[in-house]
């Protein structure tokens, strides 16, 4: 029976690491004298269009290593044009043509990590976790590529230094894979196979034959200074030039464990978030930018989020571990954050613990503790749960979280899912429950954006792909929701949606989406939208999109248009902008408002660019701009950034106070011990 549920073992391909004797010069151009007698990854397999396929272009790779490096040389041929546009790093996009390289150091057949690359050299590396079903693109490491296009396609070469990675010392097996993108066709291929979708560890292939270095311990600083000059109408500072310095630490005790610690960061100079109309009353969610918390936080990426890293406002220091130990993945942190000068709130301390531990072919349980405390209040949340991948497509996920102080009953929470899903469909029913008081205590350090609920939530998704003179594909779609009060049995809610999206081959895209929602808060609230949505070229990097929508929101009427679009202006510069016009009525709160963002992105070179963003909401007069112009001079971590921003806004009274700042930033790193 278990055979049945988890699936039959699969052969897997694999290829063999070819010893070099010279470093490669990473250049894009493939030296086929350096790969004389190489095992080479050819036959790519299509995962879309047409699943099982072989792909309609040909590409070879080759891996290989030296004691310090792994290396890849890649030829990619193609009958069209080459197609890149992306140039921003870490940007995971498939509206270039591209190409990856996963690898699977530990050979668990669940986690590794991904480096993608398009024919400018852009680069984008990322963590995998869950077997392909987790992504942390916001994780960063040392590597270096190179592209070259040519008449027949493109060629590239990456450099991977095995002290980016974490890997089992000794081990001369890992898994691997390597997947390409040929935009022309909206064609992924991988060469292990059909993959159910993309970056399934599980189902990729081996690398054999590899040596990896000797276990040693690495030691680097990463100190940095700032200059600071504010003028901040809000706070009451004028004209204060200040320094600063800090850094941060990083040991690499083993080959597959890290320690990092972070004194005196500075997160003022990270760029602040987009505005966004929020149509509900929930509290929205916001993406981490700030470097110290990114690396390890996908693996506190479970459905109810007991640690959002968000809740952490400035801190004096921090340190965390990250690594894994035979089957067990693990995780700890602890920061103490700063008295804030408008917040009432005194410095806490903030603890998280993770472990997972790996069973069967790539199925996990986990358990999270998550403590903040003070010296006036403690809040702690422990949790407990599991991911079960029942063969390719099949999977049953459930967690159960409890809280203290407080009773068990109100202050804890659980859920149960069950889904089938690939890259072409997707269903799942869940079922959850919420105590009344959970989320006053999660919140504290986590994100619950309601609780007191029993919940029953269905999806299913479905996406052909036609592919005849007017129809690329046609993708369906239903979400639908329902929950009562755990303490009274009264329903609370229900949301329905319903959507239709046809992609023509002319790149045209129509979509048509519907909600329909009834919400209990002070009184019921009937609820409902209708969306129209047209793009162009939206499967690529460079697109524009426009919208409409109309409907009845909180005994409200509305109406919503937005425009948005991204073109490369040149070779260098690319401009994004999107619009937000949502009116309201009657208004007596005066909501309506219009949102303008434009970035606009000039990249000299892959690692020296000027980025300049600006946003304005009209309901509160908040105009925001960011400008930073940055050399990462030894990349990712060595970098010189100057940046200015404004700040303007409304106040209570109803005038407008400014902010503004400019800092200079210098961080070196420094290998002490290599």
């Amino acid at each position: 029976m278990l055979i049945a549920l988890c699936g039959e073992a699969v052969a897997q391909p694999s290829i063999t690491a070819f010893p070099l004797e010279s470093a490669l010069v990473i250049d894009g151009v493939h030296e086929a004298d350096l790969w004389i007698g190489a095992d080479s990854a050819i036959g790519f397999t299509q995962m879309a269009p047409f699943p099982g396929q072989v792909s309609s272009q040909r590409s070879v790779a080759f891996i290989g290593f030296d004691s310090l490096y792994i290396y890849v040389s890649v030829i990619l041929y193609q009958e069209t044009e080459v197609l890149a546009k992306a140039m921003n790093r870490d940007v995971l996009t498939r509206g270039d043509d591209a190409f990856t390289l996963v690898i699977d150091p530990y050979n668990d057949n669940r986690s590794g990590y991904g480096f993608w690359t398009n024919p400018l050299g852009t680069q984008t590396d990322f963590r995998i976790n869950d077997d392909g079903r987790s992504i942390d693109v916001n994780w960063d490491t040392e590597w270096r590529t190179a592209s070259t296009m040519h008449e027949k396609g493109w060629t590239l070469e990456m450099a991977i230094p095995f002290k980016s990675l974490r890997f089992k010392p000794g081990a001369d097996t890992w898994g691997v894979n390597f997947g390409r993108i040929y935009l022309a066709n909206q064609e992924t291929s991988y060469w292990s196979g059909t993959l159910s979708d993309d970056f399934r560890i599980s189902q990729g292939g081996k690398l054999t034959g590899i040596t990896v270095p000797s276990s040693k311990s690495k030691l680097s600083l990463y100190p940095y200074v700032t200059m600071r000059y504010e003028n901040n109408e809000f706070t009451g500072v004028s004209n204060k030039v200040t320094p600063k310095v800090g850094g941060d630490i990083k040991w690499q005790i083993s080959p597959n464990a890290t320690a990092d610690a972070t004194i005196n960061p500075d997160f003022a100079t990270v760029e602040g978030d987009r505005e966004r109309i929020n149509l509900t009353r929930y509290e929205l969610n916001y993406p981490e930018k700030r470097l110290f918390f990114q690396e390890g936080n996908e693996m506190y990426s479970t459905r109810i989020k007991t640690f959002y890293s968000r809740r952490i406002q400035d801190i004096m220091y921090g340190a965390k571990v990250t690594g894994k130990s035979g089957k067990y993945n693990y995780n700890a942190m602890n920061v103490r954050s700063l008295q804030m000068d408008d917040e009432d709130e005194p410095p806490s301390f903030y603890t998280t613990a993770r472990v997972k531990r790996d069973f069967l072919e790539s199925s996990s349980v986990g358990f999270t503790a998550v403590d903040k405390r003070n010296d006036s209040s403690y809040v702690t949340s422990f949790s407990g749960d599991y991911v079960l991948n029942l063969g390719e497509t099949w999977k049953l996920t459930g967690q159960l979280v409890a809280s203290v102080p407080g009773d068990f009953l109100s202050h804890s929470a659980w859920f149960v899912r069950f889904a089938k899903e690939n890259n072409f469909y997707h269903m799942h029913v869940r079922y959850t429950e919420m105590g009344e008081n959970f989320k006053e205590n999660v919140n504290q350090a986590g994100y619950v954006v309601d609780d007191d609920r029993r919940e029953v939530d269905m999806d299913l998704s479905y996406r052909w792909w036609i592919q005849n003179k007017i129809f690329n594909y046609i993708e369906v779609g239903t979400r639908n929701n329902v929950f009562w009060a755990r303490t009274t049995g009264v329903l609370r809610s229900w949301n329905i949606n319903e959507s239709v999206e046809f992609y023509l081959q002319n790149r045209f895209s129509l979509t048509y989406r519907y909600n329909n929602e009834y919400k209990l808060f002070d009184k019921d609230y009937y609820n409902h939208r209708h969306t129209f949505d047209l793009g162009y070229n939206t499967a690529e990097w460079s697109h524009a999109m426009a919208g409409y929508s109309f409907g009845h929101n909180f005994d409200r009427d509305f109406q919503r248009y937005s425009l948005g679009g991204r073109v490369k202006i040149t070779e260098k510069m690319a401009v994004e902008y999107s619009g937000d016009l949502i009116k309201f009525t009657p208004d007596e709160e005066n909501q309506s408002t219009l949102i303008n963002i434009i970035s606009v992105n000039y990249n000299f070179t892959n690692d020296l660019w000027i980025k300049l963003f600006a946003q304005n909401s009209t309901s509160s007069s908040k105009i925001y701009f960011y400008g930073l112009a940055g050399w990462r001079f030894k990349p990712p971590f060595g970098a010189l950034y100057l940046i200015y921003s404004h700040d303007q806004e409304a106040e209570l009274m109803g005038e407008l106070a400014h902010a503004d700042a400019v800092f200079l930033q210098f961080t070196f790193p420094i290998a002490v011990i290599r």
